[in-house]
């Protein structure tokens, strides 16, 4: 995966969670994987489902194997 990808992926699982109402979490690549920076506010809601699963599709449609939650507050 290069990196012009991985950006173009990112962006897409990004403007993917918008369309869910999730504005404030960005998309991170680490090799075929992406990590999700959200703020520690939401992390319990994109956890639960039916979002979780919701979020799991959509970032894994914009080419990502396995997706994280990153637990660092911003």
């Amino acid at each position: 995966m290069n990196e012009d990808n991985t950006l173009t992926e990112a962006e897409s699982a990004e403007d993917e969670l918008r369309r869910l109402g999730l504005r404030d979490i960005r998309v991170r690549c680490c090799g075929g994987d992406a990590w999700l920076d959200a703020p520690a506010d939401q992390i319990s809601s994109i956890t639960r489902e039916p979002l979780r699963s919701e979020v799991v599709r959509v970032v894994k449609a914009a080419g990502f194997t396995h997706v994280g939650i990153g637990l660092n507050p911003r």
